[in-house]
């Protein structure tokens, strides 16, 4: 009984270890779906600039977070009843969020590799393919990341009597065609009311450094998911061992019973059953 009674203690200190682990998921799950979101929101600022490839990790930690809420709730629904079966399906189903998590992080850390000569790829093809789509995410760039073109205000010079940009002619004669973005007063006058440098190297660090986001979350939230599997595996033992004990202990006692009976009916004395005819019969 005191074995029982230890076994309870343990199993009951776990379930609540475990319920403050399910907490702590459904909260990770709140971080995932909302750094995934708003990553997403900064990547589409940029979606003349982006490749597809790039949405896939944010998607991917969006889809994860909604998952945790199912995975959590399954969680304490096997820790209420005490189930092995539903804790241990619980624990797979943690194990297999964290491979999704473990993905994440790689995926979004790969991201980074090459990025900028992708980025600067998918822009030059957005100012030669230049229409009202491509026209908003340039101007929407430049006007808040105070940059221009590519590089610099000279990318936009082949283009500025095709697309009417606005003409600007330095001092030395030298002439640039530039979006009314790319200049920090209305008046563009001047090469001085001009921004200097390109767009590209902030896109890139914006870009990269949100990947790199991405995929330390996702790294972090995978150690907090291998401690709810070490809970789940730990309650799962408890339980068992608990339910073990009780029928190891309720055999004993059934045991102890049959031989306590076998023992009285041994000592017992019977009397003899003696036959007495009636009148009738004899």
């Amino acid at each position: 009984m005191a074995k029982e009674a230890e076994l309870k203690v343990g199993m009951k200190c776990v379930k609540y270890m475990l319920f403050v682990a399910n907490f702590m998921f459904v909260m990770v799950g709140f971080l995932l779906i909302s750094i995934g979101s708003t990553i997403k929101a900064i990547y589409w600022d940029f979606d003349d600039f982006m490749a597809d490839h790039y949405y896939s990790a944010s998607k991917l930690a969006i889809a994860i977070g909604v998952i945790i809420f199912f995975v959590a709730l399954f969680g304490c629904v096997g820790a209420l009843k005490e189930s092995v079966c539903l804790i241990n399906t619980y624990a797979f189903f943690l194990f297999c969020v964290l491979i999704l998590e473990i993905s994440v992080s790689i995926t979004a850390y790969i991201m980074r590799a090459n990025l900028d000569a992708t980025i600067e790829m998918k822009m030059n093809e957005a100012m030669y393919y230049y229409n009202t789509y491509t026209q908003y995410t340039w101007n929407a760039t430049q006007y808040n990341l105070r940059c221009c073109g590519v590089q610099g205000p000279m990318d936009w010079y082949p283009f500025g009597e095709e697309y009417g940009l606005t003409k600007v002619v330095a001092d030395d004669d030298i002439v640039y065609f530039v979006p009314d973005t790319c200049c920090f007063n209305e008046n563009c006058k001047s090469v001085d009311s001009i921004y200097a440098y390109g767009c590209l190297e902030k896109i890139t660090y914006i870009v990269s450094e949100c990947a790199l986001l991405l995929a330390v979350g996702a790294l972090c939230v995978s150690f907090i998911q291998l401690l709810g599997i070490i809970f789940s595996h730990l309650l799962a033992r408890s339980i068992r061992r608990l339910k073990t004990q009780i029928t190891v202990e309720q055999m004993e006692r059934r045991q102890h019973i049959y031989e306590q009976l076998a023992k009285a009916g041994n000592n017992e004395k019977v009397s003899p059953v003696l036959y007495t005819p009636t009148s009738s019969e004899a």
